[in-house]
């Protein structure tokens, strides 16, 4: 491929942050578009900082540069350039583009697209277009109808266009508005038809006016279905499209899909729509994933403070075991219920200098109220993880066992890994443990369930202070440790760690909306409340038919063949637990009896 295609093109970009930022994606942006255009004017219409801007210079990923205050429109930004360099000067490039920083991409290459659309017949072309609408001018419902126009994210003209007096004319009359359906109706749907009744002609890689609007909410095909811009070689992808349709059930296949057939780092969608729009999309999962295993050879050099809560006092050595094979050297702050679990604790422990101290805290509050009331001396260090000696009593014993053994293997074992990607990546500030294996085989927490826990998670959330204004969401299901188990930056966590909600915990046994079932559900979401992001640690080789499988086998346990869902359908609670207990024995005794006439029928057919 040509290093730069062999025309004099110009690109005009617009920057807009309202964090004043610029992120990696637009960066990732300009290197690509650098192939195709010979000068780039990049203007932003928020301020950069001299990092930023210097970041730009030494990457050589701009022509000329122009710095606006005042933010208006695109379309304004996009005539000051021009008035800057001279609409007789711009007569010399053989095409002239227009975009801005609105989508992610190139998603697919570029360069060709470019060569392709400018060997076409027609004097301007853009990626979409919108169909004839009516606008709402006002309150009063009065409208006016708008014609079909190429949507001007980006929009290109080529020689004939630029010569004209009519490109000039269009361009030295706009003015810097800023009500939104003006910028509409006045520049973008204006400037097709403007230039169309001019007698020039217009092109389009992907012309949406053909299109059924079948499953489609409204009819912007830019932001409400990316799988059609996929489909018709679409380069650039609105980056609102990603948050309207951030629960679209085919959104994660569609970022699958860029993984799979293009080049693109979905990674930057994911980063910047974690930010954008909130932490735990279906979609971004997988790239949120850290594929553990194996022992690093990598050597720290961060301090780490780990606070382990013993109940279950059998497990004690298990984990300090673990600590001192796989994490390195370490401080360990122990919690415990009964002065009598301590001298034990103390006695098992002699001679052991990292154990900083063994504090009785009492049997109130499992291992999240220990955790607490610890978490000020671990928050002087750089990394702290927070463990217990997890059983599952409500279980079978091979529930609590693999549950607790899966967590080892993605957190434990590969500690020094997973140190690693704190240092490697500093907006990440907490690390999980993957799904266990037991919830990967059976449902997990019901909606029905999570309603229940939504007042406790709003309360913690109200009364915690964040930096930044971040809204908690109520949903579905959330994002979580299971287990309450998470290596994690101290300051991510600390304002979640630092309230007082003793008085708010029930005494055992525990109901399944307790204020700790709250507190477990958030901390993904606290660590992004404080501008941090999470990772989930995965090791373990499970496939999709494990997940596939899950809501069938939950239902059998409910029903048998023949029978009606609805006849189970009943109000009282007790009942239902009845209800589901004797349906699981009656399947256990059924398999039982289905093993007894095998075993007899193979001893038969021996004899």
């Amino acid at each position: 491929m040509d290093n730069i295609i062999n025309m004099n093109n110009l690109l005009f970009y617009v920057h807009f942050s309202r964090e004043n930022q610029l992120n990696p994606h637009i960066i990732y942006q300009l290197e690509k578009l650098k192939t195709v255009f010979s000068e780039v004017f990049f203007i932003s219409n928020s301020p950069l900082t001299s990092d930023d801007k210097r970041l730009l210079e030494d990457k050589k990923l701009f022509t000329y540069f122009l710095q606006r205050y005042h933010v208006d429109n695109d379309f304004s930004a996009w005539a000051d350039g021009m008035r800057e360099i001279g609409f007789e000067n711009l007569k010399k490039y053989d095409s002239v583009t227009l975009m801005n920083d609105s989508s992610f991409g190139p998603i697919f290459n570029f360069h060709s697209l470019f060569k392709e659309m400018n060997s076409k017949e027609g004097d301007f072309w853009g990626l979409t277009n919108m169909r004839a609408q009516e606008l709402e001018l006002s309150e009063n419902q009065e409208k006016v109808l708008l014609p079909d126009y190429i949507q001007t994210y980006f929009i290109s003209f080529k020689k004939k266009l630029i010569l004209s007096t009519a490109f000039e004319k269009f361009w030295s009359n706009v003015q810097p508005l800023t009500e939104p359906k003006e910028v509409l109706m006045n520049y973008e749907a204006r400037l097709t038809t403007y230039f169309k009744e001019l007698g020039f002609k217009a092109s389009l890689v992907f012309d949406t006016r053909k299109e059924s609007l079948k499953e489609m909410t409204a009819e912007d095909f830019s932001r409400f279905n990316l799988s059609a811009n996929l489909e018709h070689g679409v380069p650039f992808l609105k980056v609102e499209a990603f948050a309207i349709g951030a629960l679209n059930s085919t959104l994660p296949t569609t970022i699958e899909y860029i993984k799979q057939v293009t080049s693109y780092p979905t990674h930057l969608i994911v980063d910047y729509m974690t930010w954008f729009d909130y932490p735990d999309r279906p979609y971004m999962l997988n790239d949120k994933m850290i594929q553990v295993g194996g022992v690093k050879k990598y050597e720290n050099d961060v301090k780490i403070g780990i606070h382990l809560h013993v109940f279950y006092k059998d497990l004690l050595k298990h984990f300090v075991n673990l600590f001192d094979q796989y994490v390195g050297s370490y401080d360990l702050y122990i919690t415990t219920d009964t002065d009598e679990s301590k001298s034990i604790i103390e006695n098992a422990l002699i001679g052991k200098v990292n154990v900083k101290s063994v504090l009785v805290v009492g049997k109130v509050g499992r291992d999240v109220l220990p955790w607490m009331k610890i978490h000020k001396q671990l928050s002087k260090y750089d990394i702290a993880g927070h463990f217990h000696t997890k059983k599952s009593q409500e279980n079978l014993w091979i529930v609590g066992e693999s549950w607790r053994t899966d967590i080892e293997k993605q957190l434990i074992e590969p500690a020094k890994q997973i140190f690693e990607e704190f240092q490697t990546h500093p907006q990440v500030g907490l690390i999980i443990p993957d799904v266990s294996a037991y919830y990967q085989s059976n449902f997990g927490p019901l909606l029905t369930d999570e309603e229940k826990l939504w007042n406790h998670m709003a309360d913690l959330w109200t009364s915690t202070d964040f930096v930044s204004d971040k809204g908690l969401r109520k949903q579905d299901s959330y994002v979580m440790s299971f287990g309450t188990m998470v290596w994690y930056r101290p300051d991510a966590l600390d304002n979640l760690l630092s309230l007082e909600i003793g008085e708010k915990i029930p005494q055992e046994p525990l109901p399944n909306n307790s204020i700790l079932h709250a507190f477990e559900r958030l901390l993904v979401y606290v660590a992004w409340g404080n501008n941090y992001d999470f990772r989930i640690a995965h090791s373990v080789s499970y496939n999709g038919f494990w997940g596939n499988s899950s809501p069938s086998l939950a239902l059998r346990q409910l029903l048998r063949d023949g029978e009606d869902l609805t006849n189970l359908i009943v109000k009282d609670e007790t009942l239902k637990v009845n209800l589901w207990k004797a349906l699981r024995l009656r399947d256990i005794i059924a398999l039982f009896l289905a093993k007894m006439k095998y075993i007899i029928q193979t001893k038969r057919h021996k004899d």
